[in-house]
């Protein structure tokens, strides 16, 4: 802050119409109410006048002069310095004075430093008292150091209601019961604690908002968890699969989903989907998607036509306008035959035996973003010891500190190395290879991949 600077007239002393003009002003505040006016005049007009530019610090913390200052007019403002140079909240503003206010008169009668800075805000008229001529009048007319020792008791008890108010609030915010009602009593704080106050206020409601955040993400979690299928007993397989599935959730939980249940004791049917968007939205959808796949294919023997259904059902309900990729199939576990649609979603993968690798292309756009699309069905076969590998792109978009994703070559390379595994352990060795390579980055989306086999008896 600039130093102070006076611009004085007649050696800094007011002339009769200021000091009736600053009389007039002063004696609305609280001190000066019972106070005799000419006695008010007579301790104005010994002061100085000051007229300080705005910036300019009028009291620094920790000195021990004496005065006062009688703001006639223009706003203050009280400041305090914390040891956090380094952040933009090194100056805290506790308060605004504006006139008619009194400045350091706890000081000038007590003789304690100054607990805060006080710089002028606006263009600012005040008037200079010593602490003589503040102690004689106050000697000479003890209502003044009542009213100020008023102003100082209620001061406190302000601050004792206040920071015990605070105190509870801390303490429900920690409990995680806090009531945002409760900041309606922030509203109009004390004037020393209106930065405080709001600053509180916008902490606990940032707390609450992240309460609810998690609250929500909970529940998709939830909903996730239910919809993800029990394993297959191994006698409805008869040993013609080995299956095997997996989620690596985020911390903001999506909807990525995967399915298997068998038609038949013939036939089996895997899926694996991915809806955008994130939270308890993205999870309903989820679990309609999954939901009306099930009912569907049970009675629709056409896989073409079943997704197509699907597809019309979620558009008539999609209020939210949501979408989601889907691979699904059928897989004949007498002959290995394979019958997919790909919804868009391109994160699939046939592994066969001898190592070769096959990315099933787009057979249909996502689900639930045009009414009547009928995606196309397309037939290959699975030969013993072929893989089928859906995931999500959780998988391949992991990030390392480096920005540097896991991507389709190393998931292509990793899947490689780990092709004699038993599915669950294939499965295994790819997400920790991807949580490898993404190191202490943090995990943005969900991890979520199956893989069946075929092994046919005999």
């Amino acid at each position: 802050m600039p130093p102070l600077t006076l611009r004085q007239d007649d050696e800094g002393r007011l002339d009769a119409g200021e000091v009736a003009a600053a009389t007039a002003v002063m004696a609305r505040h609280p001190y000066f109410a019972d106070f005799p006016h000419p006695v008010l005049a007579t301790l104005i007009a010994s002061g100085e006048k000051m007229l300080v530019a705005p910036g300019t610090r009028l009291i620094q913390r920790g000195d021990t002069d004496t005065f006062a200052l009688l703001v006639v007019e223009g706003t203050a403002v009280v400041t305090i310095d914390t040891p956090y140079s380094h952040m933009e909240l090194a100056r805290v503003e506790l308060a605004h004075l504006s006139a008619p206010a009194v400045i350091g008169e706890i000081a000038a009668f007590t003789g304690v430093a100054r607990t805060a800075h006080v710089d002028a805000a606006t263009q600012l008229t005040a008037v200079r008292l010593s602490a003589e001529a503040l102690d004689a009048a106050g000697r000479a007319h003890p209502a003044l150091l009542s009213a100020v020792m008023r102003q100082f008791g209620s001061r406190f008890e302000t601050f004792n209601r206040v920071f015990g108010f605070y105190a509870n609030a801390l303490n429900a915010l920690e409990r995680r019961d806090f009531d945002l009602k409760l900041l309606d009593d922030l509203r109009n704080p004390l004037p020393e604690l209106v930065d405080f106050s709001h600053s509180f206020r916008r902490l606990a409601e940032a707390i609450m908002t992240r309460v609810a955040e998690r609250r929500e993400m909970a529940n998709a979690a939830a909903i996730q968890r239910s919809m993800l299928p029990a394993p297959l007993a191994p006698d409805l397989l008869g040993g013609r699969a080995d299956i095997g599935a997996a989620m690596r959730p985020a911390k903001d939980v999506g909807g990525d989903f995967y399915d298997y249940f068998l038609i038949d004791a013939r036939h089996l049917v895997v899926s694996l989907g991915d809806v955008a968007g994130k939270g308890t939205p993205a999870a309903l959808f989820m679990s309609a998607t999954q939901t009306a796949l099930r009912m569907v294919l049970r009675r629709e023997a056409d896989l073409s036509t079943a997704v197509a259904t699907v597809n019309d059902l979620l558009c008539a309900t999609n209020g939210e306008d949501m979408f989601v990729t889907l691979f699904c199939a059928v897989i004949d576990l007498e002959t290995g035959d394979l019958t997919y649609c790909n919804c868009g979603h391109t994160d699939a993968m046939i592994l066969r035996a001898d190592g070769t690798i096959e990315r099933p292309a787009a057979t249909g756009m996502a689900l639930a973003i045009l009414e009547g699309m009928k995606p196309r069905a397309v037939s290959s076969r699975l030969a013993p010891g072929d893989r089928l590998f859906l995931f999500s792109d959780g998988l391949t978009d992991a990030i390392n500190p480096g920005e540097i994703s896991f991507g389709d070559a190393r998931l292509e390379a990793a899947a490689l190395r780990a092709l004699h595994l038993p599915a669950e352990a294939f499965l295994a060795t790819l997400l920790d290879a991807a949580a490898e390579h993404s190191g202490t980055a943090p995990q943005f989306d969900d991890m979520t991949a199956l893989a069946v086999t075929f092994t046919p008896v005999g």
